[in-house]
């Protein structure tokens, strides 16, 4: 929600930076409670670079439910490029009716006489 919200602002940088550095601490609280150890030896262990040229993120690896080895990366808001915002104006207002409105007119006692058969 807020990525896609943000990409469109300008400085999102410094917006992204600061939701990625609070939430790549939050990971790293949440797994030393997990864990009961410290933030620097779990650092040592899952905070790697995920290619050649990447700041490092937390990797996470674990098993599946068939099994099989597997791994996550913390997803980084920060590398994402600036998009432009292209506004549309509507078709048509959207406050004017362009139906024709089918309206009754009637009297109180056939009114209250319809709603007291339902």
């Amino acid at each position: 929600g807020w990525a896609m919200f943000y990409q469109f602002v300008d400085f999102k940088a410094k917006v992204f930076s600061y939701i990625d550095r609070v939430v790549f601490w939050k990971l790293a609280h949440w797994l030393a409670r997990k864990y009961r150890t410290g933030i620097a030896s779990l650092m040592r262990w899952w905070c790697k670079s995920p290619k050649p040229g990447q700041s490092k993120t937390w990797v996470l690896f674990g098993k599946t439910n068939h099994g099989k080895l597997s791994g996550e990366i913390l997803y980084r808001l920060v590398g994402q490029g600036k998009k432009l915002f292209r506004w549309r104006l509507p078709e048509g207002n959207p406050y004017l009716r362009t139906e024709t409105r089918n309206t009754y007119t009637s009297r109180f006692t056939e009114v209250a006489m319809a709603f007291a058969s339902i």
